[in-house]
């Protein structure tokens, strides 16, 4: 019988570049430290209705970690829809200030679903999860932060040769296409595999935040531009 394996790539599609050959310019960050981040609704911009609600809920686990206040996501989207403000389209499109106004926070994190999709290659089921990240210190408007960050996890494949080999993966293959109807345990892990690599990779994440043991003490992994 075929083996089912599954492997995640991390791919560093910012702006920018790859991590591993282009690093971010971190003086803008260090200009305007922010010690509170308010996250607010994610903007999709594919036709998977529940992504937005799932990858929201993985990053406040990182971004705390890492050092930072976050604002409950649950009450911020309250709050917001309390101000009139029910859909992440119109949220994005307010000034950075408005944020500090009602919320007092030092900066307000963007989140952009570029791409989540799945798709079968001959027998193997290629999830895909895209998504943009926008970091803006709300007094200046100043962006502090934006990263584009890729996750991609394949299953399936394996086994003999053969015309036994190949039903035997295509039997595979049909499996993973029945777990990938459920949402939530298929692409949970995927999105908070996300969420942790773009915040906490060096040179392309965020730098320790004021209540992490190691504030100001990693910038060699974050450097600023001379």
């Amino acid at each position: 019988m075929p083996t089912r394996q599954v492997v995640v790539l991390a791919l560093c599609l910012g702006a920018l570049g790859c991590a591993t050959t282009t690093k971010h310019d971190y003086s803008p960050f260090y200009a305007h430290p922010p010690r509170s981040i308010l996250v607010v609704p994610v903007l999709n911009d594919t036709v998977e209705i529940q992504a937005p609600n799932m990858l929201i809920t993985t990053v406040p686990i990182p971004l705390g970690e890492r050092g930072y206040y976050i604002f409950p996501i649950l009450l911020t989207d309250a709050l917001l829809r309390d101000l009139g403000l029910p859909e992440a389209g119109l949220i994005h499109q307010l000034p950075p200030g408005k944020f500090f106004e009602h919320f007092g926070a030092d900066a307000v994190l963007f989140i952009t679903i570029k791409d989540w999709s799945s798709k079968y290659v001959v027998i193997q089921n290629v999830m895909v999860i895209r998504a943009q990240f926008v970091l803006i210190d709300t007094r200046t408007g100043t962006v502090l932060w934006d990263h584009t960050q890729a996750v991609q996890q394949q299953s399936g494949g394996g086994g003999g040769g053969g015309l036994g080999g190949l039903i035997a993966m295509a039997v595979v293959a049909a499996v993973d296409k029945l777990v990938a109807e459920s949402f939530e345990s298929q692409y949970r892990p995927l999105a908070m595999s996300l969420s942790f690599l773009a915040i906490t990779t060096n040179n392309v994440g965020l730098p320790a935040g004021p209540y992490h043991p190691n504030h100001g003490g990693d910038r060699s992994d974050f450097p600023a531009s001379k």
